[in-house]
């Protein structure tokens, strides 16, 4: 369920609109895509973990296969990826609460944080069953759209045929287009990894990480097919609107009771529970860093009589809050570019993990070679498409950066960059 609870979120209910936007019905291809390259990442990670044994997290284990550079790049990219969510979630929930709660918006983002903070500053115990209770209400949502979907169609006469291929054909805006829309898919499919590092914190931790992730990205797979073909079904492709959730769309669209007071509760859960995972993710990643010098080492200490890092969430907490920050102060430089990194850098270290698999060890090397293919053909669709372009240039400086910082502090620890530990 941390698992799940992990994926399923706002990229789902509300992102879905942008990959349908972007890709037509072709969009059913994108999840495919995606839903296969999660499935062979989460094989990497069960391997890694099986052969590196002890290792800690996935960034760990990037480090052991492949050195200290390419674990410092690795480990800083996914924090990054994950404070920029925790940020953009900040707002999303904020925006969503304003009406409700007659606070400034500001205090409402505070106060969000500072609850989830809180969860996860009691134990790891409050910030499992927190994101149980958080991944039922999403994943019921799911089935009780799925149920309600099935009934509209067995029960109406809804023009299929015309809503999925009758605005242009299955491959509206390009060959190509479905790749282009893999990035934006993947994005919402981020997460099931947040399970292999809160399985490092039970007993037997790598076979409760090989259990994981044999299962996770099938259910994950299932759930998103069925809900986006059905909404593909229900309503035509280009009727949605990019930044609204087209399963409420398609739900008012029929005039379902309840329906937006339903959604938003869900929505509100989904964004909660990113922030959850993302807290849990970024401040266990961020200490496990600091702890082998790639952090600053004050992150790195323990709480007396508790095995929970409180420094590294407070400061995950902490960067997560300035993020929201600069949607107000710098929107279009600063947030913007953090934002656009996300595309790339989460390509960037899924390509690590299977990197690492590789060096590790290279039986059945099939499915890291054909995760690889898979990743780059997105990454080629990218630099094809121009409103993907960008994105991915972005990323690619801001990689060269990071890249650059770890080469500096290698050399400052007169390690060198080829070394492996």
């Amino acid at each position: 369920m941390i698992s799940l609870g992990g994926v399923i979120g706002a990229g789902l209910f509300i992102g879905s609109s942008g990959a349908i936007l972007t890709a037509g019905p072709s969009v059913l291809l994108s999840y495919v895509l995606s839903g296969l390259i999660v499935f062979l990442v989460n094989m990497m990670l069960r391997d890694i973990a099986l052969h590196a044994p002890g290792r800690g997290s996935f960034i760990s284990q990037i480090r052991y296969a492949l050195g200290p550079l390419p674990g410092f790049v690795a480990g800083w990219v996914y924090w990054i990826v994950w404070v920029t969510t925790l940020g953009v979630e900040v707002i999303a929930s904020a925006s969503l609460l304003a009406p409700y709660v007659p606070l400034p918006y500001s205090v409402i983002e505070i106060i969000i944080l500072s609850i989830m903070t809180g969860i996860n500053l009691l134990s790891v115990r409050n910030y499992g069953e927190f994101e149980y209770w958080f991944a039922m209400i999403k994943v019921a949502a799911i089935c009780l759209f799925v149920g309600v979907g099935c009934y509209l169609l067995g029960t109406h006469p809804i023009p299929v045929h015309d809503n999925i291929l009758g605005h242009g054909g299955f491959l509206p805006l390009g060959g190509i287009a479905f790749l282009a829309a893999i990035p934006t898919v993947l994005f919402s499919m981020t997460g099931s990894e947040i399970a292999t590092i809160a399985a490092l914190e039970s007993e037997n931790p790598d076979q409760n990480i090989a259990k994981i992730t044999r299962t996770v990205a099938l259910r994950l797979l299932v759930f998103y097919l069925t809900s986006i073909l059905l909404v593909l079904c229900l309503l035509p492709w280009s009727e949605n609107v990019r930044g609204f959730s087209p399963f409420l769309m398609v739900l008012d669209q029929f005039h379902i009771p309840y329906a937006s007071m339903g959604m938003s509760i869900v929505i509100l859960s989904a964004m909660l529970s990113t922030l959850n995972s993302g807290l849990y993710a970024t401040s266990r990643v961020v200490y496990e860093m600091a702890r082998r010098g790639d952090a600053p080492s004050i992150l790195c200490a323990m709480a007396p009589n508790a095995h929970l890092p409180r420094r590294a969430v407070l400061a995950s907490a902490g960067v997560a809050l300035l993020v929201s920050a600069t949607a107000i102060f710098s929107p279009g430089i600063v947030f913007a570019f953090l934002v656009a990194t996300t595309g790339a850098f989460i390509m960037f270290y899924n390509m690590m993990i299977v990197c690492a698999r590789l060096k590790l060890y290279q039986t059945a090397a099939w499915k890291a070679w054909l995760a690889l293919l898979l990743l780059a053909g997105a990454l080629l669709a990218m630099v094809i498409k121009p409103e993907t372009r960008n994105e991915l240039a972005t990323g690619v400086v801001a990689l060269i950066l990071i890249t650059l910082g770890g080469l500096i502090k290698l050399r400052i620890n007169g390690v060198a960059s080829g070394f492996k530990e």
